[in-house]
């Protein structure tokens, strides 16, 4: 017995809707696949843009706090550039110094004349690095550079200097 035409007719027509899926499938899944890819890499570096601009804004916002005659100053201590933030309570004078240490924007809280041990000091933010000069009595330049190598960078002025 031969095969009637519809029957061939409808095997074909199967057999091209069945492709028609697979080539569908096979497309949504590439795109899923980079898709996901792209993704990974948009969270990674927003996430390295996020520390390194949170380490900055935090320097400035520390910087406005302290912004009083003579209270800010860069200072080389123990091989480590220093950010020096004086400040007064009760009459008695105290130092927050902003660092950079193992990997990390760090803070130490310390009354002025202790010893000072950098070790010591709190983590901030995890940076890659971060480089601070002061390039005036009034002007400072702070730089943070995330793990890919991306560098954020800011220009502070004190007010209280002029």
């Amino acid at each position: 017995m031969k095969p009637s035409q519809s029957g061939r007719q409808h095997t074909v027509d199967s057999l091209f809707t069945l492709s028609l899926l697979g080539v569908f499938a096979i497309t949504a899944l590439l795109i899923t696949v980079f898709g996901a890819g792209t993704y990974e890499k948009i969270v990674s570096r927003s996430g390295n843009l996020y520390e390194t601009g949170a380490s900055l804004s935090y320097i400035r916002e520390k910087i406005r706090q302290n912004d009083t005659a003579g209270s800010v100053c860069i200072a080389r201590i123990q091989d480590t550039d220093v950010l020096q933030l004086k400040s007064s309570v009760n009459d008695r004078s105290y130092v927050t110094y902003l660092y950079y240490q193992d990997g990390a924007l760090k803070e130490l809280y310390e009354q002025e004349g202790f010893d000072l041990s950098l070790s010591a000091g709190q983590k901030i933010l995890t940076v890659h690095d971060l480089t601070m000069r002061q390039l005036s009595d009034s002007l400072f330049f702070f730089t943070a550079t995330d793990e890919s190598g991306s560098r954020s960078e800011i220009t502070l002025r004190v007010n209280s200097a002029q």
